[in-house]
């Protein structure tokens, strides 16, 4: 993420009527977004593989060779976001190319995909996470630390809200001496026909089925500190690309081994994004009206609902209620949907 802040406010010009933007931040380094602005016919197209506050390293073809460039962000970059951070990893953007220098990008692509949230600092901006993916792979665990199956549930939400295919990978099944107990806390996502998979990446369990599943695909790999995703993810690549830490004694809770999103090719076709771990995730653009619709499990009832405007939280002759007390929707899911319904 950026280490200032860009907001696309806009006014009208006194001579001409026009809207023009204002630069607004809280550095004197500032970076003005645009989205009708031309750029120079000699900017070249890459994939950025990550960031780091300002430094953006782009992959891209240069004279028939596969290479990574340093880009920096400044000036005026053409973009047709407002209200989230201005580059993600797995943008395309368009740079001038300084062969013995640093290149500066000049636009950034409508992205096809994103996969966001609220930003943590500002509820009233969108984090992009990643962007351009297909696929989101929610990576967690049994224990150390323990399933959440309500944080799974928003992530979940959030991918189907952007068009993105989910996949559960449950790692450390090693520490669980039965699997009937993993499999009755997953049977849920499987009625829903989401792809789940239980892997041991200490005792190679699993591992290369998944793999096999997402090598072709632009996967975002997503989940909660200390369970286990770097190493997955050195199984994986083949080499040690992440930092491997322990769970802290003190909270029971993972030590985050990512500092910053950043891209691995998995084949020619595909590659996958690795994040820091989340511990809090705000669903971002989703009204309560929507998401009784957006959660796959409500999806044969909630047109029974004597009210067109049913909430599924309160109301008589509610159809989600009913088959939640006729064990119809577990239970543990619509307490997630209570628990997100609140948040909104």
């Amino acid at each position: 993420m950026e280490k200032y802040i860009i907001k696309n406010v806009v006014k009208n010009s006194e001579k001409t009527g026009k809207q023009i933007a204002i630069r607004k931040s809280r550095s004197e380094n500032l970076v003005l977004r645009s989205d009708a602005r031309k750029i120079s016919n000699d900017a070249l197209v890459g994939e950025v593989v990550s960031i780091v506050g300002k430094d953006v390293v782009v992959e891209t073809i240069i004279e028939g060779k596969l290479l990574e460039v340093h880009c920096v962000q400044t000036g005026t970059i053409v973009s047709k976001s407002k209200y989230s951070n201005l580059i993600a990893t797995g943008d395309i953007v368009y740079f001038l190319y300084e062969k013995n220098g640093l290149s500066k990008i000049v636009k950034v692509a409508e992205r096809i995909t994103k996969f966001s949230r609220i930003s943590p600092a500002n509820r009233n901006r969108e984090q992009i996470i990643a962007a351009n993916i297909d696929t989101l792979l929610i990576f967690t665990s049994i224990f150390d630390p323990d399933l959440n199956t309500m944080f799974i549930d928003r992530l979940l939400v959030s991918a189907i809200l952007n068009k993105i295919k989910p996949i559960i990978c449950v790692n450390k099944i090693d520490l669980s001496k039965s699997r009937k107990f993993i499999n009755d806390l997953l049977l849920q996502y499987k009625k829903m026909k989401i792809e789940v998979h239980c892997i041991s990446v200490l005792e190679e369990l699993g591992i290369d089925k998944l793999k096999k599943k997402i090598i072709n695909k632009k996967v975002l790999i997503s989940g909660v500190s200390g369970a286990g995703k770097s190493s997955f993810l050195n199984s994986i690549l083949g080499y040690k690309a992440q930092v491997v830490k322990e769970i802290s004694e003190r909270t029971n809770k993972g030590i985050h081994t990512t500092s910053f999103s950043k891209r691995y090719r998995l084949s020619d076709k595909g590659w996958i994004i690795d994040t820091p771990g989340i511990r809090e995730f705000g669903i971002w653009d989703l009204s309560k009206e929507e998401i009784g619709v957006i959660f796959p499990d409500f999806a044969n009832y909630y047109l029974h609902c004597k009210y067109t405007s049913c909430t599924h939280t309160h109301e008589p002759d509610c159809a989600v209620i009913n088959a939640v007390n006729n064990e119809k929707i577990d239970i543990n899911r619509y307490n997630s949907y209570l628990n997100i319904y609140d948040s909104l």
